[in-house]
C-alpha cells in the first residue's frame, strides 16, 4: 500500500482558510428536514454534473 511521505497539498490550503461557522448556513441546516437535506444534496450532484459537462464541452470544443 502507498502512503504518502508529506501533508496533501490541500490541508496547506485548508489550513490557510480561517476558522468558523457561517450561523446562517447552520441555522438553515437545523432547520432542514432529513428530506428537505437529501432534496439539497441532489440539487448539488446535479449542479456538479452540469459543471462537468459543461467544462468537457469547454476542453472539446463542443457547442451545445
Amino acid at each position: 500500500m502507498w502512503f504518502p511521505v508529506d501533508e496533501p497539498w490541500q490541508y496547506r490550503v485548508l489550513d490557510q482558510l480561517p476558522s468558523g461557522v457561517d450561523d446562517d448556513q447552520l441555522a438553515q441546516a437545523r432547520a432542514a428536514t432529513p428530506t428537505e437535506r437529501v432534496e439539497a444534496m441532489c440539487r448539488l450532484v446535479e449542479l456538479a454534473e452540469q459543471l462537468r459537462r459543461s467544462m468537457a464541452r469547454k476542453r472539446t470544443g463542443e457547442q451545445r
